[in-house]
């Protein structure tokens, strides 16, 4: 595995009801019996059992209530297991002998074995009625059982080491996670099998890609890999939102029942908890001892059962976050005194801005039918940046200069019409003392639609967010930031120091330091007491409205 970061959680100080990072959680329960990986757990659709699968070859059954082992069954190291809806049945793939396994949780008897299937059945589901079984192989075919008579009922074309899952309405849909053409670009092709039909493929912004999870209505399609977890519209397989972690592997993810929580595991044994109306990370803790792996919601949404490389499954409990609470807007932008300032880069030039120094011809700064248009070279040193971390010589930064600024209150709106392969967003806050040896360390960093830290040296950081915006509105107010975007609100928090600013900016830097890079933005809209006399621009007041909850509203 290649050398990474450890990731380095800290508290955060918001107005509104936020659950703080913790060090240390106890586990409801621990159980321990498997003595290598486990590659599947799953509870039983009342939660009163936990099944889980491993490489040892067992399959064990637990006791969620009495926290005990109540069966142990001896079959293949490999494959997924699923119980039925009503909860009689449990099926698992098996590994080396090919075949599908229908058991009785209750009793641990073995009901019923498949054996059409001619390499490692990797993956098992039930359709939502319990009438129907698919199961999944290397050998490139699904089968459709009749779990209760053991009759084949149809077999379809797939692809090698495809996972499945029925929708709500009993269609059946697959994914995988390969790129034959090129093995070390992640992507995930989902197609509707009743008809073969390719739906779309995803493209992960990750190196790799381990674990895939739909939503419990199907609706949202989560990916984790090497560099954070992403959230897919289903349907179309478009990008919802992002949850990045530079340098980090993240192993898997798993939705809430009531879809309000995205668990997520990753190395090191660490477990963290999204908040999916509001995109804030709720919780990161340790759970385990090496990796994190296996992830599975109860279906009262209350515990959270984790899995590790030290081979022990743990029990968490799982609180619902609060409702957000929308805080006033700050008043200085109701005055009926507010001027605003609008660069719309219509005169072609860029004379109201200054380039940061140390750039040289690293970075090309013009404008094109009205719109700003950035493009760096592919450039790499040993300050690259990492969690959102800002290091001047692989960021690039046009400052503002055309208005004077030391003020109170501020607020800033920009348009982001595309990014290739760059981050982007806007720096308020604090010029660096020193160019050579000094970040923009009080700048707030909107950047590649993501949000990240105003105060890098001063340890403290806002709410990690994930997010896929097209526009952003940061609102300065002595000392507190609030988010907005699309007339929305977003999230709000203080800064520790930062009381005023005299900064102001938008900056680019590569995802990648040896790629080009390439950023087009617009509308560059700056409001307060004593911006230039302009038009007015219509502050946002409403509550977060994400592309999760339009996506709930189609």
């Amino acid at each position: 595995m290649k050398t990474i970061l450890v990731y380095l959680t800290t508290s955060v100080l918001i107005s509104f009801a936020f659950i703080p990072v913790t060090a240390e959680e106890v586990p409801q329960a621990t159980f321990k019996g498997h003595t290598d990986f486990i590659y599947s757990i799953t509870f039983s659709p009342d939660g009163d059992l936990l099944a889980s699968k491993s490489r040892d070859g067992s399959l064990k059954i637990w006791d969620v209530n009495t926290k005990k082992l109540v069966h142990t069954i001896n079959t293949s190291q490999r494959g997924e297991i699923a119980f039925s809806p009503d909860g009689n049945l449990l099926a698992s793939g098996g590994g080396i002998d090919k075949v599908v396994n229908l058991w009785d949780p209750n009793s641990g008897e073995l009901l019923r074995t498949f054996e059409e299937h001619l390499d490692k059945v990797t993956s098992v589901a039930f359709n939502p009625n319990g009438d129907m079984l698919a199961s999944a192989s290397v050998d490139g075919w699904v089968h459709l059982w009749n779990p209760h008579t053991g009759q084949l009922l149809n077999t379809i074309r797939s692809i090698e080491d495809v996972s499945i899952v029925f929708r709500d309405d009993g269609s059946i849909i697959s994914y995988a996670i390969k790129n034959h053409d090129f093995p070390n670009t992640p992507e995930i092709k989902v197609w509707e099998l009743e008809t073969g039909e390719l739906l779309y493929t995803l493209e992960p912004d990750v190196d790799e890609v381990f674990g895939v999870a739909f939503s419990p209505d199907r609706d949202v399609l989560a990916s984790a890999g090497w560099g954070g977890v992403e959230l897919w519209n289903a349907h179309t397989g478009d990008l919802l939102l992002s949850f990045p972690s530079v340098s980090t592997v993240f192993l898997d993810a798993a939705f809430s029942p009531d879809q309000r929580i995205l668990a997520s595991s990753k190395e090191f044994g660490v477990i963290m908890l999204w908040d999916l109306e509001t995109g804030l990370l709720l919780k990161s803790f340790q759970a385990h001892n090496g990796d994190a792996d296996s992830l599975a919601f109860s279906p009262d949404g209350r515990t959270l059962a984790t899995t590790g490389t030290d081979n022990l499954i743990q029990l968490w409990q799982i609180s619902p976050p609060d409702d957000l609470e929308t805080p006033q807007p700050p008043e200085f932008l109701s005055d009926k005194d507010l001027q605003t300032r609008v660069e719309d880069f219509d005169e072609g030039h860029l004379n109201s801005w200054t380039k940061r120094k140390l750039q040289r011809e690293r970075v090309t700064w013009q404008v094109k039918n009205q719109r700003l248009h950035a493009r760096t070279v592919g450039w790499c040193n040993q300050r690259l940046n990492v969690s959102n971390q800002l290091a001047e010589q692989t960021n690039y930064t046009l400052k503002f200069e055309a208005l004077p600024l030391d003020v109170e209150q501020l607020s800033v709106k920009l348009n982001i019409h595309s990014t290739d392969n760059t981050n982007v967003g806007i720096f308020i806050g604090k010029d660096p003392r020193d160019d050579l040896t000094h970040p923009l360390e009080y700048a707030y960093q909107f950047a590649n639609h993501r949000l990240g830290s105003p105060e890098v040296l001063q340890g403290s950081t806002p709410p990690d967010i994930g997010y896929n915006l097209d526009e952003i509105n940061v609102v300065f107010d002595r000392g507190h930031f609030y988010l907005y975007s699309h007339a929305e609100y977003i999230t709000d928090f203080d800064t520790k120091t930062l009381k005023t600013v005299d900064f102001l900016g938008i900056v680019v830097f590569p995802k990648r330091c040896i790629e080009i890079a390439e950023a087009v933005v617009d509308d560059f809209v700056i409001s307060g007491p004593s911006i230039l006399q302009g038009s007015l621009d219509v502050h946002p007041k409403n509550r977060v409205a994400i592309l999760w909850g339009q996506l709930k509203q189609q």
